[in-house]
């Protein structure tokens, strides 16, 4: 076997693991964003939570993790103090990576829906507003977007 196909081989292998890390990257960040609309749409139309617990979504989350993809190529970024800009509640994810960020929306997406399922009785409104709040945090740290009250108030 000559050289250049070797070379080319292992070329191909990089640029097949890229683009399944690309692809992987945004089916998460797809599934998050969609999460965060369905929210945002459940909660101004008053969807009772038992609907909002099971129109949240955690399929490709699970899939991506049965194949090992890694959470961090998201945003390689940290969160900052300047990310976070005015919003104290944020401060405890300063330093934080993608990969801790990502599983912690989806933790609480699963606690959500067990414990809507678990007892469907008790108001659950605070955790639903809670994980909105998140998944707000999340996605714009995901796109890069700084949070400010300016953009918040043009929304």
């Amino acid at each position: 076997m000559s050289i250049w196909k070797e070379l080319y081989d292992i070329f191909d292998k990089e640029r097949s693991r890229w683009q399944q890390s690309s692809a992987s990257k945004q089916a998460i960040a797809f599934e998050l964003k969609a999460n965060l609309g369905f929210l945002a749409d459940a909660l101004s139309s008053g969807l009772s939570q038992s609907a909002i617990a099971s129109g949240l979504e955690c399929s490709i989350f699970e899939a991506k993790l049965k194949e090992g993809a890694a959470l961090t190529a998201l945003n390689r970024r940290k969160v900052t103090l300047k990310f976070i800009g005015e919003f104290a509640e944020f401060a405890k994810y300063v330093g934080k990576e993608n990969d801790a960020l990502v599983e912690n929306a989806y933790a609480r997406i699963k606690s959500l829906q067990k414990l809507v399922a678990a007892e469907p009785n008790k108001n659950h409104d605070l955790k639903i507003k809670s994980l909105f709040r998140f998944l707000v945090f999340l996605v714009a740290h995901l796109e890069e977007q700084p949070l400010s009250r300016t953009s918040a108030k043009k929304a």
